[in-house]
């Protein structure tokens, strides 16, 4: 089992590389920036949303305590308090696989 920051390293790495997120069937959301704090995604939308590294980790911690929230949609995450940036977050969860954390 990989930490979460080893997770949280594999998930960027993964994002700069392909220059997107997307699980089929669900928002595609590109990548824009990195900061010292977060990442800056592109919505389908046209709104540019930060991404706290907080939250990425949050979400990492989410699928590690809870595995079915890999698959059960970018919603589950709202048990998890994760709100209003659950779709890319949820999206970047899947640039790893299950396995991997």
């Amino acid at each position: 089992m990989s930490s979460t920051s080893e997770v949280l390293s594999i998930i960027l790495n993964e994002f700069r590389s392909n220059g997107y997120s997307q699980v089929k069937g669900y928002n595609r959301f590109g990548y824009i920036r990195e900061t010292e704090n977060s990442v800056v995604v592109s919505r389908e939308t046209g709104k540019d949303t930060r991404i706290p590294f907080l939250k990425i980790k949050q979400g990492i911690e989410a699928v590690k305590s809870d595995p079915s929230v890999y698959n059960s949609g970018p919603t589950s995450l709202r048990k998890h308090k994760i709100t209003y940036i659950n779709s890319p977050i949820w999206s970047l969860l899947h640039l790893v696989s299950l396995r991997e954390y």
